[in-house]
């Protein structure tokens, strides 16, 4: 599947984020294979962001913005998760509150 960041428009607080690459070895050199997965918080760069209703039927801004680095569980948008056929990067859509941190520069 291939979209471009103008095609994707996220609604209902949902939050298009361009994972990080994984890493393919650890600190101590240990080559980890391509299907290694590890409980390790996953990092992605933030593409699309959009409002969310509140309780109260207000809308709230949220507080991540485009461009921000952000930090999500493994299980982060599970339902939509997509490997790209062109670039090769992972694609997710996750709810606002499944973004755990803004990672500052």
């Amino acid at each position: 599947m291939h979209f471009t960041k103008e095609q994707v428009v996220t609604i209902n607080g949902t939050v298009y984020v361009k994972d990080d690459p994984k890493e393919e070895r650890t600190k101590g050199g240990i080559i980890l294979s391509d299907n290694a997965e590890t409980d390790r918080m996953h990092t992605g760069t933030v593409l699309s962001v959009s409002p969310f209703l509140l309780e109260d039927g207000r809308l709230q801004d949220p507080v991540i913005r485009e461009g921000n680095k952000v930090m999500y569980g493994q299980h982060a948008g599970a339902g939509c998760v997509w490997k790209d056929d062109v670039d090769g990067q992972t694609y997710r859509m996750v709810k606002w509150n499944e973004i755990l941190a803004v990672i500052r520069p």
